[in-house]
């Protein structure tokens, strides 16, 4: 996408983004692949904040279908699979929040323009709601008859992610001050020097009662309840935890 206020800067604008970019072949598309002037800057920045926008809308919307799935016991990563057959059906994947940096972002500055864009403000606020969700589920997993009523909440957040909507939502979950959770924080995409930095608390080996997964790193496939002393509650947020290494742990997925 590539626009100007005049002509002869969009053919400029179009010339530079052709000569350091590559395009991949695509049959697909009416016409070919390339540097498309869409007639106005305005056009093409709408076009950038459409596209993420509907990226948005599509994690609403599974995180939608994930919440009902859970209130009926239906396994909503089965039900994605089996819409996603129709070539039409592209239903993300369901989690506890957007990350990146303009996911999260774009949607706010096309409300700014569209303030009466119900679909992406109703997708926006569906997101929102998820850091919530999560850490209602491991408070009840945690409040089980027979389980310790301090919680201390090791919550992993991934890097340009929503991780920190968790994190805010631990301590207030508490009824009472000494009932708080106290969150610790981890990424194998941060040292503990920069979390601090961040005024995040990093996790140092304390021991804790819950844990929440909002990233889907490689580094958790192998994470186990071992890795975690005290552990007694899992909310894996994107299924990216093995079973068999939190036997013993109440482990809570998204979606069922």
């Amino acid at each position: 996408m590539s626009a100007g206020s005049t002509t002869p800067s969009a053919r400029r604008g179009a010339e530079f983004y052709e000569a350091v970019l590559d395009f991949d072949d695509r049959p697909d598309l009416q016409r070919p692949n390339g540097v498309w002037d869409l007639g106005s800057a305005e056009a093409s920045e709408m076009a950038k904040l459409a596209e993420d926008d509907v990226s948005r809308c599509q994690h609403g919307l599974a995180n939608q279908f994930a919440r009902f799935a859970d209130t009926v016991g239906i396994d909503v990563t089965k039900v994605i699979e089996a819409c996603n057959t129709q070539p039409y059906s592209h239903i993300h994947q369901p989690g506890i929040a957007v990350g990146g940096h303009c996911i999260p972002i774009y949607p706010r500055m096309y409300l700014w323009n569209d303030p009466a864009a119900t679909v992406v403000r109703s997708a926006r606020e569906a997101n929102a709601e998820m850091p919530e969700y999560a850490v209602v589920a491991a408070r009840v997993g945690v409040r089980r008859p027979g389980r310790c009523r301090r919680s201390r909440a090791r919550c992993v957040l991934p890097r340009c992610g929503q991780g920190d909507g968790v994190l805010r939502r631990v301590p207030d979950r508490g009824r009472a001050p000494r009932s708080r959770a106290m969150p610790y924080v981890s990424d194998p995409m941060y040292s503990s020097a920069e979390l601090s930095a961040l005024g995040l608390p990093p996790h140092a080996g304390e021991p804790v009662t819950a844990v929440v997964i909002q990233a889907d790193h490689a580094e958790y496939r192998s994470l186990a309840a071992s890795d975690l002393p005290g552990v007694r509650v899992l909310v894996d947020g994107r299924r990216v935890t093995d079973p068999a290494r939190w036997a013993g742990v109440e482990r809570i997925v998204i979606g069922g």
